[in-house]
């Protein structure tokens, strides 16, 4: 790989937490190293819910700023989606605005793009991303995988990722490329994808993420940096006693006869409503519950994909969601997720800060928690 592609790393992360009602603790539930989505939409839905609590009657405190930054202001929503907020705030005690916590990602998630095509030195950046022109005047494209290895070239010159503009024989370097897709197997049909992949990868280009960056939030990573002994090779002995103590419980399944291997896999078969089984796979819907997590325990063979985890049991509230305009009112349980922006080049670290949050919530009885997958929708959490 060219040097000043490697040198530049960019991350954009969310680290996924639910509260555990036996335990009392949050506990981690992954780490999103690509396309952690809707960070833009979470700020506006917390503009969105200070909007209808203000028409509800619910006054700023002192104690906050509780502003709502102008690229922030929400439209007034659907009839459903200002009722239901309502609701939801009188249902949650909100007695100011203060509760509801500012919500930067829409502003610091394009910042820390923008920052690390500024980063890459290239002339003319184009940054593969929307939203990016009006804050930071960065000119963006949108191309699937197949297009950047028909139009796509390396400038040999210095590596820049060569893409065609919008105007007959014009040409960009881009900055950054950030991934909107790329993590499923259906998004790599052919071998054409692949060419791109790699075309990107060995560009000076600065990736969000890099093939190796995508790897650190695989759930083998995520199991690995559980087992004892190996946060202690990054961070200091407290550090990783406080990050451990976020872990829930997590076993490998690479040596079946090993006995504490075996012993959590008859434990798990005896009591699936106790544990989560996942493969190395993103996007939703492909953890296996209850009985089918049974029966592929069971099968046996190829178990070495798949990482056992302990079931996180929130406390269920009662919500109102609103989906496609219309609202029912259920038992729910809700999922945190806090947003990083990461920026290093070379050795030094340029920015490294939390850059907001989103909270989806999901009806009690559903065990996937995407909102793109239809099972959950987005919120905002009261700080009581």
């Amino acid at each position: 790989m060219r040097p000043l592609g490697r040198n530049v790393t960019l991350g954009i992360h969310r680290s996924d937490y639910m509260l555990d009602a036996p335990s009392g603790k949050f506990l981690q539930v992954e780490l999103n190293t690509i396309a952690s989505s809707f960070g833009c939409l979470s700020s506006l839905t917390t503009a969105l819910h200070r909007y209808t609590c203000r028409k509800a009657g619910i006054k700023l405190s002192h104690h906050g700023t509780g502003t709502d930054t102008p690229a922030a202001r929400p439209a007034s929503g659907t009839p459903a989606a200002r009722l239901a907020s309502r609701y939801n705030c009188r249902k949650a005690g909100i007695k100011d605005l203060s509760s509801l916590p500012d919500n930067p990602a829409l502003q610091k998630i394009p910042a820390a793009i923008s920052a690390a095509a500024k980063a890459t030195g290239i002339e003319d950046p184009v940054v593969v991303m929307l939203g990016l022109f009006e804050e930071h005047g960065l000119t963006t494209l949108r191309r699937s995988l197949a297009e950047i290895a028909e139009t796509g070239r390396v400038r040999e010159s210095d590596g820049a990722l060569m893409l065609p503009g919008s105007e007959a024989g014009s040409e960009h370097a881009v900055a950054c490329v950030y991934f909107r897709a790329g993590y499923t197997p259906d998004d790599y049909p052919s071998e054409t994808e692949w060419t791109a992949r790699e075309l990107i990868e060995t560009s000076s280009a600065a990736k969000c993420p890099s093939v190796a960056y995508q790897l650190t939030g695989a759930k083998k990573i995520q199991q690995d940096l559980a087992s004892p002994g190996v946060l202690e090779k990054f961070v200091t002995a407290e550090e990783s006693s406080q990050l451990q103590d976020l872990f829930a419980g997590l076993w490998g399944l690479d040596d079946l006869s090993a006995p504490e291997t075996a012993a959590i896999v008859a434990e798990a078969m005896q009591r699936p409503e106790a544990f989560v089984l996942k493969p190395q796979r993103e996007g939703g819907g492909n953890n296996l519950y209850d009985e089918d997590l049974v029966a592929r325990l069971k099968e046996g063979n190829g178990l070495s994909a798949y990482i056992l985890m302990q079931k996180i049991l929130p406390p269920p509230q009662r919500s109102v969601l609103v989906r496609n305009g219309g609202w029912t009112e259920a038992e729910t349980l809700s999922e945190l997720g806090i947003f990083g922006t990461f920026i290093k080049l070379g050795e030094k670290v340029l920015l490294s800060e939390e850059a907001g949050h989103l909270v989806r919530t999901k009806s009690s009885n559903a065990n996937e928690g995407g909102v793109a997958a239809g099972f959950a929708v987005l919120d905002s959490p009261t700080l009581v």
